[in-house]
């Protein structure tokens, strides 16, 4: 085997630990285990990877380590213009060469999916043997191009593009391996494309399945933005507080800026008439196992995903979640433990699955057996296939 570079470059910028996050540090952390990996940062500037200063590989293995308060964006907020500048200057003796002719073995991992000129420039700054892998998540923002910032879109192809030059990818499920060979039919060779399903991390404690409340907590874990479809959500919730039903509905994750201050607005309009509702942005991690802890049950109301691992965060501490039963949504609730809907772009589905939830004890308490008797796939053993899976096309 020989070295093995790894591209980490939004997971080591910030807190952010949104879902590429979450499979980029915990995909390091293995691989690492099992090989001395290189994590790496993509400098735009200059064009080229360099190694971590002591910061990046804090933020790598632990983002909340410092005194952590929610925010809409961290990357936005902990990555100010100016302070990219200095990192760039003080890049300049740890740049990386990789486009020397590599050693035998040596291996460039794709784990995050990017928009800035490494679209174009991965390929000048890498030599034409060094073998490149990368994992495909979705093409959501091919889906609704009229909510898409154009802007968006053009970044998309082009990350698609260099993506289709990795002589290995790995997609997270059977429908983004069907999208992608769909986008890629010219270059969809069956040896370099093969799905391997994302793992969840456990609990870091045991933790009840029922939490004793005199008001039931539903919680609702993703990124503000279209596909994830919290403006139906908030209509079927609006449905259940005018029928008198007694519940907080709380939403984590980060902002979206072309799509989260629709639902802000809806958001300060419910809570202005009194619903038990909020926002609480993008969290730590001991904030959100506190919230898993607290709540009934989970949902989460997206219209489509590459995969949707909240679902199975939640499913992992025994609490149900709501969800589509399409593409990915079906592959991950397959296994038990969640409350299926045909059509989750209809609120009176959406409401009339949280009202059985609600109301129906046994329902709720068979949906957490099923979850508690999930099997789910660890870290280690998901590093160790992808590693293989990558090695196999040297």
């Amino acid at each position: 085997m020989g070295r093995v570079f790894i591209d980490v470059t939004q997971s080591c910028r910030s807190s952010n630990n949104s879902g590429i996050q979450v499979v980029t540090r915990n995909l390091f952390r293995e691989i690492n285990s099992l090989h001395n990996v290189i994590p790496i940062i993509w400098d735009n500037r200059f064009r080229k990877y360099a190694k971590l200063n002591t910061k990046e590989v804090r933020n790598l293995s632990n983002p909340f380590s410092g005194n952590y308060n929610p925010k809409p964006r961290p990357n936005k907020q902990e990555n100010p213009i100016y302070i990219e500048l200095l990192s760039s200057i003080l890049r300049f003796r740890r740049f990386v060469s990789l486009d020397k002719k590599p050693k035998k073995g040596d291996l460039l991992v794709l784990p995050e999916v990017f928009r800035d000129k490494r679209v174009f420039f991965i390929s000048r700054s890498t030599h034409p043997t060094m073998l490149k892998a990368g994992i495909f998540y979705d093409a959501n923002v091919l889906r609704d191009p009229l909510n898409t910032p154009k802007a968006r879109l053009k970044n998309f192809y082009n990350y698609l593009q260099c993506l289709s030059n990795c002589e290995a990818i790995s997609c997270i499920s059977e429908d983004s391996r069907k999208i992608f060979e769909d986008l890629n039919k010219k270059n969809a060779s069956q040896s370099r494309i093969r799905v391997h399903p994302l793992p969840v991390t456990p609990p870091p404690r045991t933790f009840s399945s029922f939490k004793s409340s005199s008001v039931p907590l539903i919680l609702c874990v993703s990124t503000l933005g279209y596909n994830k479809n919290h403006i139906c959500l908030l209509e079927a919730a609006e449905k259940l507080w005018k029928e008198g039903r007694n519940f907080k509905l709380e939403l984590v994750g980060q902002a979206d800026p072309s799509w989260t201050p629709k639902v802000l607005n809806e958001i300060n309009r419910l809570a202005a008439r009194g619903r038990m509702i909020k926002w609480l942005m993008h969290v730590d991690q001991d904030t959100l196992e506190e919230k898993y802890s607290d709540c009934s049950f989970t949902i989460y109301p997206s219209l489509f995903e590459g995969y949707g691992l909240p679902i199975l965060e939640s499913l992992i501490r025994k609490k149900p979640c709501i969800c589509g039963k399409n593409g990915a949504l079906g592959e991950v609730s397959l296994g038990g433990g969640c409350l299926t809907l045909e059509n989750q772009e209809d609120p009176e589905q959406l409401a009339q699955a949280i009202r059985q939830l609600l109301s129906n004890a046994p329902l709720l308490k068979s949906l957490v057996e099923e979850a508690g008797n999930r099997k789910f796939i660890t870290w280690k053993s998901y590093a160790r296939s992808l590693l293989s899976f990558f090695q196999d096309q040297n």
